[in-house]
């Protein structure tokens, strides 16, 4: 019960700072300033987010290995266990786009922000379409010197359950000749998919090896970055204290 309340909490804070930011901060920023400075106005509204969820339902995040994060623009790669990840994320790579369905940008104020961001679009009901669709714009944000952030899995899955990884992010990374950046997480341990309810804690986050693409082909790319994402998303979730309160 205290969980549901925590996250209901939260969620309306998140309603009322959503429609403030889409009606009088992201208007003003997209029509007055070019994107990598309407971006970090933009985007305040996720570091408020990030404190509502701390103060309401006791969430933190920590990246493990901050050392590790590269310099140079790159596809970045991460499970996809809630939608945590595709707020939070987003800090430790500024400026970013998102990969994002095309059904997300008609959600009231929220499309709006997102739209605001440059995400890369993606129209799912034709698989070839999207994956030149994912290729056509992830190709331009990394030449406009911004770095595209991808769900390989291409819905939230649940932990403890498995989904293949498609090979979109490892075909981007080639033809743009640029790294690949795995990323592991357990957000889904506080922030479970579909729930109201949050669970205090504090959130992990890994960064794998920057992978170099050149000369790879996209299968074994995908493998790579499957297998190490898979093993060290599973070890974070073993970790947590919150997984052994749940195994006992």
């Amino acid at each position: 019960m205290i969980s549901f309340t925590r996250g209901l909490i939260f969620y309306i804070g998140y309603a009322i700072s959503i429609v403030f930011y889409s009606t009088l901060i992201t208007p003003f920023a997209w029509l007055l300033l070019p994107f990598k400075q309407r971006y970090y106005i933009v985007t305040s509204w996720i570091r408020f987010l990030g404190w509502w969820l701390k103060i309401t339902c006791g969430i933190r995040y920590e990246l493990e290995n901050p050392e590790d994060l590269p310099k140079e623009l790159c596809v970045v790669v991460a499970n996809h266990q809630s939608a945590w990840e595709t707020f939070f994320l987003q800090q430790y790579f500024a400026p970013q786009v998102v990969a994002a369905k095309k059904e997300l940008m008609y959600i009231p104020f929220v499309g709006f922000t997102l739209r605001a961001l440059n995400p890369v679009v993606i129209d799912r009901s034709k698989k070839q379409n999207a994956l030149k669709q994912l290729i056509q714009q992830g190709k331009q944000r990394l030449n406009d010197g911004i770095s595209v952030l991808i769900f390989p899995e291409g819905t939230r899955v649940p932990m403890g359950e498995s989904k293949p990884h498609f090979a979109g992010g490892a075909m981007l990374a080639i033809k743009a000749g640029t790294g690949i950046l795995p990323i592991a997480h357990n957000a889904g341990l506080y922030w479970p998919p579909g729930k109201i309810s949050k669970h205090s804690g504090t959130i992990k986050i890994r960064v794998g090896q920057l992978i170099q693409t050149k000369d790879r082909k996209p299968k074994e790319l995908t493998a790579q970055t499957e297998k190490w994402i898979r093993e060290n998303s599973a070890e974070l979730c073993q970790q947590s204290p919150l997984s052994i309160v749940s195994a006992n």
